[in-house]
């Protein structure tokens, strides 16, 4: 089938072109790109559109750029972008009118749009004769800024439900999110390519006397990473140790204050952004403990999203704690140390947990990382979608 993929996507050359010394997260367009691979896997003809980033403050004109991957060719478009701040809502409805005009000349059959947005908004009524597929992957609904907020909830109420009313199946990133209203679904939590294969060990890891334990955060320090309830816990965890951390490191006041109060035996090392394969090699070669704060954000358990770094963590073979937000399922939670809520004793006992049990906990995260290795995949996440996008073939053909 031929599918157009609406989701913000940085493809090579755009980055070549617009985002040369910019640093910003990447796991969204990693995902969107492992997905993209793994509908290519499955037999399908992929075109993403892309509203692309606000974060390059320039004027960027509609192009097409081509990449090529084992599964095939995979073609990239992009709209005239506004890419400034404050401007995704102009490049959503810019890249919804383009890809409308393009439909009509390139029959799609299939329409997937990543996430609750105004874009999808607007394409998914517009686009009635494709099958259309919700991934999702961030609760619209999260309260993810300080404070526990959320702002314009009706407006998103409305978004939400224009959406689901229109959409046939839901590919979601957790068991909260996959919506009992949508008679298709089909879970996505994380998708590990060459680079992370290529990339982690099968090791098994040991803690070294007289060093310190080294923790490793990805993701930054974002409230609703949960940076600062880390940085409240190392205040009650005896052992040394040394807590580094990738990503977003821009520490506000708050969190000026708080790293205060830690105590001189342990050590913290903010160092940014790093790129994804040296990333995931850092991983591999210098982590004991591997942990995610991602908060609960206030829709209860496991509604919230599924962090793509579980995924990448799990693919390590290096014991995980983690809130719960990075539970997914019986087996695979069955082989992490989780918490309960955001009190800063309870994530140190999980941490303190692991120390002292640290060689059961590797073997419990190296049986984790073959499950990992095979089934989210490339192949293995090809091999669901291909049944997914099949059962709702049979069901539009049965109406």
């Amino acid at each position: 089938m031929k599918i157009a993929y609406f989701t913000a996507y940085l493809g090579k050359e755009f980055m070549a072109r617009y985002c040369e010394g910019k640093r910003f997260a990447l796991s969204g367009p990693l995902k969107s790109l492992g997905l993209a691979r793994s509908m290519m896997a499955a037999g399908h003809d992929v075109t993403i559109y892309s509203p692309g980033v606000t974060t390059c403050n320039v004027k960027v004109p509609s192009f097409t750029e081509y990449e090529e991957y084992p599964e095939g060719k995979l073609t990239i478009k992009y709209c005239d972008i506004l890419s400034k701040r404050r401007c995704d809502p102009i490049n959503q409805i810019r890249m919804s009118s383009f890809l409308k005009k393009e439909h009509k000349r390139e029959h799609f059959d299939v329409l997937v749009y990543y996430n609750i947005t105004l874009g999808a908004a607007i394409l998914a009524p517009a686009l009635n004769d494709c099958i259309r597929v919700l991934e999702y992957e961030d609760n619209i609904f999260n309260n993810a800024l300080v404070g526990d907020k959320n702002n314009f909830v009706w407006f998103k109420t409305k978004m939400y439900n224009r959406i689901i009313s229109h959409t046939d199946g839901v590919m979601a990133v957790c068991n909260g999110l996959m919506l009992p209203e949508i008679p298709h679904r089909v879970l996505t939590p994380g998708i590990v390519n060459e680079e992370v294969i290529n990339s982690v060990s099968t090791r098994v890891n040991k803690l070294q006397d007289a060093k310190p334990v080294h923790i490793i955060l990805t993701g930054g320090i974002h409230y609703s990473k949960g940076g600062d309830l880390l940085v409240k816990a190392m205040s009650h965890i005896k052992t040394p140790c040394v807590v580094s951390v990738y990503g977003n490191c821009d520490l506000n006041d708050t969190m000026k204050e708080l790293m205060t109060y830690v105590p001189s035996s342990h050590k913290f090392e903010f160092n940014g952004y790093m790129k994804h394969e040296e990333l995931i090699k850092t991983l591999d070669e210098t982590a004991d403990i591997l942990i995610n704060t991602t908060r609960s954000m206030g829709v209860g358990a496991q509604a919230a999203g599924f962090p793509f770094k579980m995924m990448e963590y799990a693919s390590t073979g290096r014991p995980i704690v983690s809130s719960e937000i990075g539970k997914l399922d019986e087996d695979y939670n069955s082989h992490i140390t989780y918490y309960d809520g955001e009190d800063s004793t309870t994530i140190a006992a999980a941490i303190e947990d692991v120390i002292a049990n640290y060689d059961a906990k590797v073997k419990k995260a190296l049986e984790l990382q073959k499950r990992v290795l095979s089934e989210y995949t490339i192949d293995g996440i090809g091999n669901k979608l291909d049944k997914f996008f099949k059962d709702i073939v049979v069901n539009e053909a049965e109406k």
